[in-house]
């Protein structure tokens, strides 16, 4: 017998998933149509009824079938397909494959949520493994883990398909976070795309806003961001990686202001106003511009 799991009394399309124990894919490929949909508009029934799964308006990781135009978007059958790097497709990816950016609102933000999270969730679920043990022992903690805290443990009498809608909730808030910050980091592109065709000095950019320094990793020329702290009466600098997953900076403050900060860093460094600067030296921190503007001259 399946359980209806309702959102809201006003019905107007119904999601079919399977019932019994939940995965990322599932959770997430509701959560997408959730989005796409309104939450105010679907009913949720999780069902291998296959009556109730040929009744629904769409249909995820359950029924044999993949067919976009009548919205159905399961995985398990023979022939279902593969990405060109060789990874399968599972219920989040077929979803977000087609809507992918309509939810998202940009080809941009599909193309990273395609990239960071629903490929590793499609691995995943199709059990390929994307880690290997590394030197430390440990491993990356991963969204499986995430979505599984929702399952009821055992000898709970908790209703698994309230949960599976708990976990719905958890990843409509989370695609929705990576969305409204995917326009923000594009508003910010465009504002350091317009700083770097302005700046005379295109090694150290200055900006009259907080702006991250992950904004300039594309121009190669680029060492430096001096910008005010957001919501703070300071100014940083912030040195410029020299790639999208690495901290590595294409250069470092001098060495002897590791960790220093206050009197003792404006001693060392000779600058007045300063007050800070990373043990890493990647951020410096000062009271004014003109002392971001002189820390800049000592980088290295």
């Amino acid at each position: 017998m399946y359980t209806p799991v309702l959102y809201s009394s006003n019905i107007m399309k119904t999601i079919a998933t399977h019932d019994g124990k939940f995965h990322p894919d599932d959770v997430f490929a509701v959560a997408t149509i959730t989005l796409l949909e309104g939450k105010e508009n679907i009913l949720v029934v999780r069902t291998r009824n296959q009556d109730e799964i040929n009744k629904a308006d769409w249909v995820v990781d359950v029924g044999g079938v993949y067919n976009l135009d009548t919205n159905r978007f399961d995985h398990h059958q023979l022939g279902a397909p593969v990405r060109e790097n060789g990874i399968p497709y599972a219920a989040f990816g077929l979803v977000w494959k087609h809507y992918g950016m309509q939810v998202g609102g940009s080809e941009l933000i599909a193309e990273k949520i395609e990239r960071d999270l629903a490929q590793s969730i499609d691995a995943g679920d199709n059990g390929i493994s994307l880690t290997s043990e590394n030197q430390y022992g440990v491993y990356p903690a991963e969204l499986f883990s995430v979505v599984s805290s929702y399952i009821p443990g055992w000898g709970s009498d908790a209703s698994i398909d309230d949960a599976f809608l708990e976990a719905v909730d958890f990843a409509y808030d989370y695609l929705g976070r990576i969305i409204a910050r995917g326009k923000a980091d594009e508003a910010m592109q465009q504002y350091a795309a317009e700083l770097y065709e302005a700046a005379e000095n295109k090694e150290i950019i200055i900006a009259d806003k907080m702006v991250s320094s992950s904004a300039f990793v594309q121009y190669p020329e680029v060492k430096a961001v001096i910008s005010p702290r957001e919501g703070e009466e300071k100014w940083m600098v912030s040195l410029v990686s020299t790639g999208n997953k690495t901290f590595e900076r294409r250069v470092s403050f001098p060495a002897s202001w590791s960790a220093l900060k206050d009197g003792e860093l404006e001693t060392v460094s000779g600058i007045e106003g300063a007050i800070f600067c990373h043990k890493n030296l990647f951020l410096f921190v000062a009271d004014s511009k003109e002392a971001a503007l002189a820390a800049a001259e000592y980088l290295e």
